[in-house]
């Protein structure tokens, strides 16, 4: 069943518009009668009858009781910027992979930084493929997108860490510490995922992620792209919470 993001699903007429109206009507020919699965912002959940089209909107039934979507440990993904626009790709994988946050990091090695004007779009458009992604693959959430900042002013944010937190980061010299040995002492807190830029963290970065609390940890004896890393992070930490 198709599933989609509304401002509200606890009233009995839902009313869908946007892009979301005209994927429906045009991309899968929905037509009145059909069902889909809608969820809010507040954590409701609702089947939603397609019962009126017009140019611009569909309204819809809800046919049935309002449900609550179930919240897990969550897991924020702090990812420095890579080259291009393989963001668009981390996005879409950490949205796959259940990470409730994504911070856009500039780092000392981090060559993409975007300007004022840029980065609005960009934001947008991260947002945009956030929510398409989250839909595709039937979240009950969408991960928030932050804004983008230094490295150093986000650690100085999130410090100190909340006791129920754990902040990784991902180590090209860290050779023993696995992700598994980590989780198994903790696995029931909070992850913050922290990844470097290409050329990875400068030794001042390194210095202060670990004096915020951060551990570092090995995803094996390969150099890993700053994407594959993400999505290698985040399939461990799956994996391990099953």
């Amino acid at each position: 069943m198709k599933r989609i993001f509304v401002e509200d699903v606890t009233g009995e007429i839902v009313t869908i518009g946007g892009r979301d109206a005209n994927h429906l009507a045009r991309s899968l020919r929905a037509k009145r009668g059909d069902k889909i699965t809608a969820v809010d912002g507040a954590g409701n959940c609702a089947v939603l009858e397609l019962i009126d089209f017009d140019k611009e909107t569909i309204r819809a039934r809800r046919a049935g009781d309002v449900g609550r979507v179930a919240v897990d440990k969550s897991i924020i993904l702090a990812d420095c910027l890579p080259k291009q626009n393989r963001f668009d790709n981390i996005i879409e994988k950490a949205t796959e992979l259940g990470v409730k946050k994504i911070e856009p990091l500039i780092s000392d090695r981090t060559i993409t930084r975007p300007n004022v004007l840029r980065e609005k779009a960009k934001l947008e458009r991260w947002n945009r493929i956030a929510k398409e992604s989250a839909e595709q693959c039937a979240r009950d959430t969408i991960p928030e997108i932050g804004k983008i900042r230094e490295l150093l002013d986000w650690l100085n944010e999130i410090t100190p860490l909340e006791d129920d937190t754990l902040l990784l980061f991902c180590w090209e010299q860290e050779q023993d510490t696995t992700v598994r040995e980590v989780l198994n002492t903790c696995c029931d807190k909070n992850i913050i995922v922290l990844i470097g830029p290409e050329g990875g963290f400068s030794e001042r970065e390194v210095a202060a992620i670990k004096s915020a609390g951060g551990i570092s940890v090995t995803l094996g004896k390969r150099i890993l792209k700053t994407d594959t890393a993400v999505i290698s992070v985040l399939a461990m930490i799956n994996y391990e919470r099953m």
